[in-house]
């Protein structure tokens, strides 16, 4: 298995994973994906945004995103896991410890002195990994209309 950054060929694997991960009403459209998509890889000089695919073959199994930035309340750079997603059919093998690895050598590379994620699912997971809950989460999904 290997972890790299994610390139803009691996567009259709990762929406289909994300699909895998829906946590709204309904699931991402494939035109609001690569909308998405084309800006999570789209390069910045402070790069906010760091996709991880874990690759198995030609065939890629997991994904996690990662979003860099400071905080007004927190000294340095701080990450936040936005999400991880593993095929429901190889989940269990490790994929996901791999993908975290993947996202904290990233942020120690890079100075990061927080790394946070929120999580309504697999808390034991996280708890595994040395984090800490520190809150709830939150969310209000807005009608546009």
């Amino acid at each position: 298995m290997v972890i790299r950054r994610a390139q803009s060929e691996d567009g259709r694997a990762v929406l289909a994973l994300a699909r895998q991960f829906t946590t709204g009403r309904e699931s991402i459209g494939s035109d609001e994906f690569l909308v998405a998509f084309d800006n999570v890889l789209r390069h910045r000089d402070q790069e906010t945004n760091v996709l991880f695919v874990a690759e198995a073959g030609d065939t890629v199994v997991g994904y996690s995103l990662l979003t860099v930035s400071r905080l007004l309340h927190a000294p340095g750079l701080t990450a936040h896991l936005q999400e991880i997603v593993v095929d429901e059919a190889s989940r269990g093998l490790g994929i996901g410890d791999r993908l975290m690895q993947a996202n904290e050598h990233y942020c120690m590379g890079r100075g990061v002195r927080q790394l946070s994620t929120a999580t309504a699912r697999i808390g034991s997971f996280y708890n595994h990994r040395g984090f800490e809950p520190v809150g709830e989460h939150y969310r209000k999904i807005l009608d546009l209309g």
